[in-house]
């Protein structure tokens, strides 16, 4: 359950309407104007030996629940009895990057729980398709940095004594260790790193193809490449200023100051994995300024939001359709009715149909240090160029502002911010 708003503008409410709570925590929600008729439960057999129904019948739900998209009611369905155990595919039996059981659309929120001694290590997740959510108790978590998701919904642990890169499927508690880091820094790191882990900040991650995940460590400029039980690191590229990277239908595009690039796993030719361009960007980005681009995932469209701030009080928003066919970056008008929400390193999209709080054709910014400023204000109206002050509360955790209750734009504007930004 998560906090919903019966109006989208203005975002004040004063009559509340009702208060429904999950498993542990009281979260405030507002009625939407038409709530879902019932489950007519007269039409199921309660008296039905489900546990037998057989293994044609219920390998058939089981198939079905898979190709549905979403492995979270998937392992609902599996952890029902031992017999449905046995007639469906368990996960683990599988590569970690198949794409049958990759946790699509969940996203783990980033709000502090209260920890207690049967569950120190419990999360909340969220579904950014359907608005539900289910709180995980995930100990794999215990001595790691988290960053993430990637696009996939895979998180990506790395081992703050030993520098190990895992990735962790939180819904099928699947994880796998990566290759060792050591072939990625030189000696020119080293001697500029304050500790060994930050060499490793990860700014993306995802699937470059169907066996291999690529990853852009921002402190060393590089993305590489690796399969889950390879030896070492592909280096694609090093050296180069990328900005936010995501994985996209299947392949790993990241923005540099001049283009849209991919990463090419495979060529006819047996080149090297490299970064091919997919489209060159309007106009060459300048890192002394305090402009961002940002990656997103709009209806299986890539979409390239361009933020360019002139250093005073003026911010402009200008959308792209990164065209993969004809290689060119097309305007477009608007986010198709949809939210978006950016942070420096990470981006996405959801729907107001699933949370009314949220306005459509509307940004949504993070907490990351360079969109908190005096000038930076969210959301921005794309259609008619108006955008809403941020209030700030007097209260912050490293410098970022703290709010309390946390209404679903704020928990999604934590999500897309960097994960050292506590």
């Amino acid at each position: 359950m998560i906090p919903i708003w019966g109006a989208k503008r203005p975002r004040s409410c004063t009559t509340r309407v009702d208060l429904l709570c999950d498993d542990e925590t009281m979260i405030p929600i507002w009625r939407s104007k038409q709530q879902p008729s019932p489950l007519n439960l007269g039409e199921f057999r309660r008296d039905a030996d489900w546990a037998n129904v057989g293994e044609g019948p219920a390998g058939l739900i089981a198939e079905r629940l898979l190709a549905a998209g979403d492995i979270a009611d998937y392992i609902s369905f599996r952890a029902v009895c031992r017999q449905w155990r046995i007639c469906s595919t368990d996960p683990r039996a599988h590569g970690i990057l198949d794409t049958r059981f990759l946790p699509r659309q969940w996203i783990m929120l980033r709000e502090e729980e209260e920890e207690s001694e049967a569950s120190p290590h419990r999360r909340r997740f969220l579904n950014t398709s359907t608005g539900c959510t289910r709180r995980l108790d995930l100990p794999e978590l215990d001595g790691q940095d988290v960053f993430g998701p990637t696009t996939e919904g895979l998180l990506v642990l790395l081992d703050t004594d030993t520098c190990v890169l895992r990735l962790l499927n939180p819904l099928t508690r699947h994880m796998a260790d990566l290759p060792s880091t050591s072939n990625l820094v030189t000696l020119e790191d080293l001697r500029h790193a304050s500790c060994m882990k930050n060499l490793f900040q990860i700014c993306g991650a995802g699937l470059a193809d169907d066996l291999t995940i690529a990853v852009h460590f921002r402190n060393i400029k590089t993305i590489a490449i690796t399969k889950p039980g390879d030896a070492h690191w592909t280096v694609v590229d090093r050296g180069s200023w990328f900005l936010p990277a995501m994985s996209f239908e299947g392949r790993f595009y990241c923005a540099t100051t001049k283009a849209v690039t991919m990463v090419e796993t495979s060529s006819a030719d047996h080149q090297p994995p490299r970064l091919v361009t997919a489209a060159k960007l309007t106009r060459p980005f300048s890192r002394m300024m305090e402009d961002t681009v940002h990656l997103v995932d709009i209806d299986r469209k890539l979409i390239l939001v361009d933020r360019k701030c002139n250093g005073n009080d003026h911010r402009k928003f200008e959308v792209y359709q990164v065209d993969l066919v004809a290689r060119e970056m097309v305007p477009v008008r608007g986010l198709g009715g949809r939210a978006v929400f950016i942070g420096k390193q990470l981006a996405l999209s959801v729907s107001p149909s699933v949370f009314p709080s949220v306005c459509a054709d509307a940004i949504y910014l993070g907490f990351d240090d360079m969109m908190t400023g005096r000038f930076d204000r969210s959301p921005v109206h794309l259609m008619d160029g108006t955008a809403e002050p941020r209030q700030y509360h007097q209260y912050s955790i490293g410098g970022m502002p703290v709010y309390e209750p946390l209404r679903v734009d704020e928990h999604l504007s934590w999500c897309v911010t960097g994960y050292r930004v506590n």
